[in-house]
């Protein structure tokens, strides 16, 4: 009975949605039979594929729950503490990436997020080498056909025979994107270098062993983020390319690579570099702790002190407008632009803003056993303090030409300066303060007997935040006014338990339950309008049965979540005039039910093929507001039971893979039913597929090469949020956009990625 139980602790329960995480680690190798023990394999299987992302290459890819993706995307630890505070404004890939000095990855599905951060959604939990009793090293290389160029390397060593040692690592990537960016010299999509440095002492005390290491960490990031492409809106939802403009292969940033903006705290006018201006850089410390006792409890902690300075720039495309003759005259040269499209762009400048945050974890946990079974818990502290720096977000519109590499517009009577930018600051943002968290947190995974273990968690958080922001109905283009005091203080509480029953060798249920609480932060009074935040509750629920055999496992599993009091800027477009945006805070309701069925099947020896089919209904409840623009006109809105915009309702994921000796040759293969674009659903894009296929080979211990194609069927892949389409509420209105020409984001076009890795 003891063997047995010993066998079940490694069992791994994980809801159905952070199979969407792993991206081809499936809940059938979760929930996967081996004799007479559950066991899973996700943190060994499918790791590889969580950052397989379509819609870039520098983080993991975002997780589908039903619910709106946060602009942070997908959250990240290192090490056991969320790599950012918060994902805004320094979203995670600003101060981390996959780098050679990451030896270990774990996955967090919903509860266990929510128990260990207090965070809504899915994560993923990365880890540094920290230092090795013997010397190596690793080496990665990549690049692709568009001449990225990415390298990384860690080596790690001892340094006496007294415990001390030591982990260094390097990540460079200097990534020119899919197009050429015409005018703008300096641009990369992605321009970083990420440095680490480890030192560890092991030690042994009276009692047990233990390790404290010190890693300090130096990144510098730039890039514009978000990537747009003018497109023909068709019927049904489908694209197609405008003349001259090829999706994913021309800009369509201005060539200028400059704006002029209203300073914030000065307002004197200054023109600022969109790339160079706006990078971030940071520096943190970790110290870290490991302690294990001869009784078997483990006592570990990590405090982390990060200081930044993060600037984000983001160019929102606003609505497309018919130019009649003489209307517009370029910026640069004053001569009248005899185009037929005018693209109204809003621009969110922020310049680097002070950030400093200090966190820390500290977790006592045991494996111990008693006559109802075996346990390993632990129980945790967590206290994040979090101060931001009159964070400032500038703004300005201009026209630009609907073209690769567009010129800026000056539109008759608009105003604009002599560089085309106009309504400086009519989108002035601002916050100022500090956010604290404690939370007191504890986990128990109770394994009753061979054929049952229940998983369970709670956390406390008291949560705070004090600061202030400047109130827009005063109508300033400059921070010089009056603030208006930030004071509140909330009690969040988040609960988990999960089950899972072997019926027999072959068959068994599962279960969770799962309920959380999260409140606001200092970016929802950015617009200068108080949100009245008020805690979010997200309860879940989830039911499934699973079947195991050595050639089909199958999971098939039904969930439930449903989110009240979400907060979230949407920007709208002024249905009478396209050069008008209007960003507004507005509070709405989610709920979504789902269906997902997993299949692993091993039909012969070295191949393998995983199949999911994920069905789900998420809708917006209780959206209903209007907004006000500045010819007077007055928009009302209400988008109660609407379908969420940019997720679908039925997903496909089709993952073959076959080994050969030291080859291994793999495909991926998602599918996306129809997105809608726009709140009131009378605008989507066309069901679309995101396709991967690769080969590894092994040439001896020490070396490998890959190469990977993405987008292999090479489709247009549009997508994102048309703000500009909001308004347009009825299906007459959203009829006449068939022929003409949108913007929106997109999939990366087809690349071909290359890849060397070198063990030493």
């Amino acid at each position: 009975m003891k063997k047995n139980r010993k066998k079940l602790n490694k069992i791994k329960i994980l809801t159905v949605g952070s199979l969407a995480l792993l991206g081809g680690a499936s809940l059938t190798a979760q929930v996967k039979q081996k004799s007479d023990t559950i066991k899973t394999s996700a943190e060994q299987k499918g790791d590889s594929k969580v950052m397989l992302n379509a819609a870039n290459n520098t983080g993991p890819r975002d997780v589908n729950i039903g619910l709106p993706a946060s602009v942070g995307g997908t959250t990240v630890l290192e090490n056991g503490l969320p790599v950012v505070y918060f994902f805004w404004p320094e979203v995670p890939t600003k101060t981390w990436r996959g780098d050679a000095m990451l030896n270990k990855y774990s996955l967090y599905d919903l509860g266990q997020t929510a128990i260990n951060i207090g965070d809504v959604g899915f994560s993923l939990s990365s880890y540094d080498n920290l230092g090795t009793d013997d010397f190596q090293g690793k080496l990665n290389l990549e690049s692709n056909h568009y001449g990225l160029l990415r390298g990384s390397a860690n080596v790690s060593g001892p340094i006496n025979k007294k415990g001390l040692k030591y982990s260094a690592g390097a990540y460079v990537s200097m990534d020119p994107g899919t197009f050429n960016a015409k005018g703008l010299n300096t641009y990369y999509s992605d321009q970083a270098q990420i440095y680490k440095l480890a030192l560890t002492q092991d030690y042994k005390f009276t009692g047990g062993t233990g390790s404290i290491t010190a890693l300090y960490k130096y990144a510098n990031v730039k890039g514009i983020g978000q990537k747009y492409s003018p497109f023909i809106y068709g019927k049904n939802g489908e694209v197609s390319e405008v003349p001259g403009f090829k999706i994913g292969r021309k800009s369509y940033y201005e060539r200028s690579g400059k704006v002029t903006l209203m300073d914030a705290f000065s307002g004197d006018l200054v023109q600022r570099d969109v790339l160079n201006d706006y990078g971030s850089q940071s520096n943190t410390i970790d110290v870290i702790g490991k302690n294990n006792f001869d009784n078997g409890l483990n006592l570990n902690y990590i405090v982390r002190y990060h200081s930044a300075k993060v600037g984000t720039y983001i160019p929102i495309m606003a609505g497309i407008s018919k130019a009649a003759a003489g209307e517009f005259v370029y910026a640069d040269t004053g001569e009248a632009y005899t185009g037929s499209n005018a693209q109204g762009v809003l621009i969110l400048a922020t310049k680097r803003t002070p950030i400093q945050s200090l966190t820390g974890t500290i977790e006592l946990g045991k494996k111990s056993e008693s006559s109802w079974g075996t346990h390993d818990w632990k129980v945790g502290v967590n206290e994040w303090f979090y101060d931001i720096d009159k964070y400032a977000t500038e703004s300005a519109m201009y026209f630009q030409e609907v073209a690769p590499n567009p010129r800026k517009l000056i539109k008759a009577g608009s105003g604009a300066n002599v560089n085309g930018d106009f309504n400086l600051n009519g989108g002035l943002e601002y916050h100022n303060g500090r956010e604290n968290k404690f939370a007191f947190f504890a986990l128990d995974k109770w394994t009753v007997s061979k054929s049952f273990e229940v998983n369970v968690g709670a956390r406390l958080e008291y949560q705070t935040l004090r600061g202030d922001y400047q109130d827009r109905n005063l109508g300033l283009q400059t921070l010089t006014g009056p603030k208006t005091k930030i004071d509140k203080d909330w009690f969040n509480q988040s609960y988990m338990v999960n089950a899972i029953y072997k019926v027999n060798e072959k068959f068994g249920l599962l279960g969770d339950l799962n309920y959380i609480e999260q409140a606001g932060h200092l970016e929802n009074y950015n617009i200068g309008v108080d949100p009245k935040i008020k805690k979010s509750k997200i309860p879940s629920a989830g039911f499934g049965v699973f079947y195991n055999h050595p050639i089909i496992s199958v999971v098939s599993k039904a969930t439930y979540i449903t989110r009240d009091e979400y907060r979230s800027t949407v920007n709208f477009s002024n249905p009478n005039n396209p050069g008008e945006v209007k960003r507004e805070t507005t509070k709405y309701d989610i709920e979504t039910i789902g269906w997902t069925t997993d299949i692993i099947s091993k039909p012969f020896k070295n191949f393998e093929l995983h199949f999911l089919l994920t069905l789900q209904d998420p809708k917006y409840k209780n959206f209903v507001g209007q907004v006000g623009f500045n010819d007077g006109s007055v928009a009302k809105y209400d988008f109660t039971d609407k379908y969420v915009t940019g997720i679908s309702r039925v997903l496909i994921e089709i993952d073959p893979s076959y080994v050969w000796k030291d080859l291994r040759v793999w495909a991926s293969a998602r599918y996306f039913s129809k997105q809608y674009a726009n709140r009131p659903n009378t605008v989507y894009f066309a069901s679309r597929w995101e396709t991967f296929a690769g080969l590894e080979y092994k040439i001896n211990k020490h070396l490998s090469l890959s190469s990977t194609i993405i987008n292999l069927l090479n489709q247009k892949g549009a997508q994102g949020d048309m703000g500009d389409a909001d308004l347009l509420l009825t299906a007459e209105q959203a009829k006449q956009k068939e022929g003409t020409i949108l913007s929106g984001t997109y999939i990366r076009p087809f690349t071909v990625e290359f890849g060397l890795k070198y063990n030493f």
